[in-house]
């Protein structure tokens, strides 16, 4: 130690107390770390148990959790607590304002299980990875059924999607996406598996499965048609032989009966043509065939003015690709399938077998 630094030393500051001061410094700071280190640990024993599934999460069922635009971060925290999806609210709502997401959670219905961690709850809500609705639309549903379906579902007001559906000037203007004489779609929708957002609004679940018709028709345009016939024309007859056929393999057959029949200007005489205008699928009547409708092939000529039913592929191919026979009747078997016969005669003989 230099002179100068003796002089102002104050006297009672010895190397000794020093030695001492300096010790006891460190031995404060030390326990100063521990308990700093202690808090740490604390801390992110608790952090960690909030972002934790709550208890017994593994044993509920994922709901769907419907967050209202506009909802806020401390709203979401409530409403995924009141749901038994997080533990605390406040690890949520200082998790969203740390990772700046407050603005950033949308809104929507979500599939949310109470065994997801917060951090995938938060990750979901940022997404937008809303839960979504899997149906599926048979072939030869009419848009009564499919509506009936679809608001089975929970998807569609059915009154709502039956105005647009028979009217797709609602829907396209003056633009709609297939040419036809009509403004309904019936026989458009096409039949397949859907996943559909709920609260999605019914002009585009309709535009959704419209769309998808023209996908699978598309490629088939290349397909040349019968002089006189439309594209119209094809899904009308093609809706037909969805009605009539209960085994694929047969589609062809009963699509030869109803052009042979065209061809000579005989009437279709499809029972589901009828069943159509009565609005129900029912044993028919002799009193049912005279029912007034030009949908009715027994009273009138020709095809119908548009689809009785949405057809699926099979029947549509059927429809373009007729087989090679002269058939120009058929009668069902009971079993699913049909005996097809070519003159009238034949025709009785079948009914009789078959128990008509």
């Amino acid at each position: 130690m230099s002179r100068l630094e003796e002089r102002f030393r104050p006297a009672w500051m010895t190397a000794q107390t020093m030695t001492g001061l300096w010790q006891s410094s460190l031995h404060i700071l030390g326990r100063l770390f521990c308990i700093g280190l202690v808090l740490i640990l604390v801390a992110a024993v608790a952090a960690s148990r909030a972002i934790l599934p709550p208890e017994n999460a593994k044993l509920a069922a994922a709901s769907i959790i419907h967050i209202t635009p506009g909802a806020s971060g401390s709203d979401i925290a409530e409403l995924l607590s009141q749901e038994g999806i997080i533990r605390s609210k406040a690890a949520f709502n200082a998790a969203i304002r740390l990772m700046g997401l407050e603005q950033s959670l949308k809104a929507g219905d979500y599939q949310l299980s109470p065994g997801m961690d917060l951090l995938k709850v938060m990750e979901h809500l940022e997404a937008g990875q809303v839960a979504t609705v899997r149906v599926t639309i048979p072939e030869g549903l009419t848009l009564d059924a499919i509506a009936d379906r679809l608001a089975a579902q929970g998807l569609v007001d059915k009154e709502r999607f039956l105005t647009l559906a028979r009217d797709d000037s609602l829907i396209y203007g003056d633009n709609p996406p297939i040419e036809k004489p009509t403004r309904s779609l019936e026989g458009y929708l096409f039949p397949d598996t859907y996943f559909f957002v709920r609260n999605q609004p019914e002009e585009e679940i309709i535009k959704r499965m419209v769309h998808r018709f023209v996908q699978v028709v598309e490629p088939l345009k290349e397909t040349a048609l019968p002089a006189g016939f439309t594209w119209h024309d094809i899904i009308t007859l093609a809706s037909i032989i969805e009605k009539e056929v209960m085994v694929a393999w047969e589609a062809p057959l009963v699509s030869a009966v109803f052009w042979n029949r065209l061809r000579i200007d005989m009437p279709l005489q499809s029972d589901p043509t009828v069943q159509f205008v009565l609005e129900e699928t029912r044993k028919l009547y002799y009193s049912d065939l005279a029912t007034d409708s030009p949908y009715n092939t027994y009273k009138y000529k020709g095809l119908p003015p548009g689809p009785i039913a949405s057809p699926g592929l099979n029947s549509i191919k059927a429809a373009l690709e007729p087989a090679d026979v002269d058939y120009l009747y058929f009668v069902a078997k009971g079993d699913g399938t049909h005996a097809f016969s070519r003159t009238f005669q034949q025709h009785r003989q079948a009914r009789a077998r078959y128990g008509y």
